[in-house]
């Protein structure tokens, strides 16, 4: 079940990572505290066991890649964090930032793609960019069924999220 996640991660693994919206935050939110992630209403449908693998995940990457647009989704679906978890929060949101490799495609171009009737300007901006690039690691099924039709590589989350992370040990 993990070879054909083990041949992207070797693939990609100099190239970079581009991580979904959904999965930025509920990073964040996890590198506040773990046990906030199924408590929050944005990150609700994880569980800490999911930040654990994401964060597993993502260290076998040299880059991880965003966009202006994921960020700023992030950015706007944290608002609803509270008290010293909202600046706790933004510290590390500033942190991470600083180490992540952003990517740029201007919105008026953006519209011009086929994908943005179909997912609007983010998930067309992401598509675009990894497309060949970067592999693109999202939990929106209809999203990464679309890419994949397409033969580009990407991994949805929800398909790794049994997967134990720990106890495997990985060969490269």
């Amino acid at each position: 079940m993990t070879d054909p996640v083990e041949k992207l991660i070797v693939k990609y693994r100099n190239k970079g990572i581009l991580i979904d919206t959904n999965l930025l935050l509920m990073l964040l939110v996890g590198s506040v505290r773990a046990d906030m992630i199924p408590n929050f209403k944005r990150t609700r449908a994880y569980a800490k066991e999911d930040y654990d693998t994401l964060r597993k995940l993502i260290g076998f990457f040299n880059k991880v890649v965003t966009t202006p647009n994921v960020l700023t989704e992030v950015s706007n679906l944290s608002n609803s964090l509270e008290g010293k978890y909202k600046s706790q929060f933004y510290k590390i949101f500033s942190d991470t930032i600083s180490i992540l490799e952003e990517r740029h495609i201007e919105s008026r171009k953006a519209v011009s793609f086929n994908e943005f009737d179909k997912f609007g300007l983010t998930d067309s901006i992401i598509f675009h960019i990894s497309r060949g690039n970067y592999l693109l690691l999202t939990d929106d099924f209809r999203l990464s069924q679309y890419i994949q039709s397409l033969k580009f590589d990407v991994i949805n989350f929800n398909h790794i999220r049994v997967l134990n992370w720990n106890s495997k040990s990985f060969r490269f």
